[in-house]
């Protein structure tokens, strides 16, 4: 019994020793309706795809409509004008009064989940980085100053990147962005993810149709947004370690 004990002490050990998850919001604690103030501005906020956009819906507002775990996540809406050429939305984290510029890991996974309600017409997610080369906690404001790469998107039309492509719909889905292994298109910058600290900053989600044609609305939530460790180097008790750290952390 001690020599499994020892040996399942052991495994656990060398699963959980390489990065622990670190949790950037669950949006958990913020006022109900609190629009474009956590982490992510409205989706019209950047003149980037402001042009694309009608003016309503215009939300990425803290909802108790849907919520992976607690009672809140960020309900993100829009609509697109009719004819438009390569939309996209850059749902940026430029300045918001709470969590703006996150700091994340260039090193190892972004993880976030997404729920799509039945009606909302498919359409793809990328990772607009921003190359600060910051050097605070994973969460912290890494600054507005660099170029930005779309990562997760091998290709793009226009400045509309083809990321990841979200189907599913009435239930929550893990998106995972493995940084290190996903290609990546330059926005402003060079289409070569580089940090000398490790670290960028999450500048956007970036939304694009599916199919260029559907104006929507589209509609979806947002939770969960963490750092992850490397799935190569964690197993299953690493992982379980995982989520019983991103629960202690949102109940702190």
């Amino acid at each position: 019994m001690r020599k499994w004990h020892a040996l399942l002490v052991a495994a656990f050990t060398l699963c959980a020793m390489p990065t622990l998850a670190q949790l950037l919001t669950d949006f958990e604690g913020y006022p109900l309706g609190a629009n474009g103030q956590v982490m992510f501005r409205v989706p019209n906020f950047s003149g980037s795809t402001a042009g694309f956009l009608e003016s309503s819906p215009n939300l990425a507002a803290i909802s108790n409509e849907q919520a992976l775990s607690g009672t809140q996540s960020l309900k993100v809406s829009f609509q697109f004008k009719a004819a438009q050429t390569n939309p996209w939305v850059r749902l940026t984290t430029f300045g918001a009064a709470s969590l703006p510029n996150p700091i994340i890991s260039v090193t190892l996974p972004f993880s976030l989940w997404v729920y799509v309600p039945a009606g909302t017409p498919d359409f793809r997610l990328t990772l607009g980085l921003r190359e600060t080369n910051p050097t605070g906690p994973i969460g912290g404001n890494g600054g507005t100053s660099g170029a930005i790469e779309f990562v997760g998107a091998p290709s793009k039309s226009g400045n509309a990147p083809a990321g990841k492509l979200i189907t599913t719909k009435g239930q929550w889905v893990n998106v995972v962005f493995d940084i290190p292994n996903e290609p990546v298109v330059g926005f402003t910058g060079n289409g070569i993810l580089e940090s000398t600290t490790g670290k960028a900053v999450l500048e956007c989600l970036a939304i694009t149709p599916a199919d260029s044609s559907v104006v929507g609305p589209y509609t979806f939530y947002l939770d969960n947004l963490a750092v992850v460790p490397e799935p190569s180097t964690v197993g299953v008790l690493g992982l379980g370690l995982a989520g019983l750290l991103l629960r202690r952390r949102r109940s702190a």
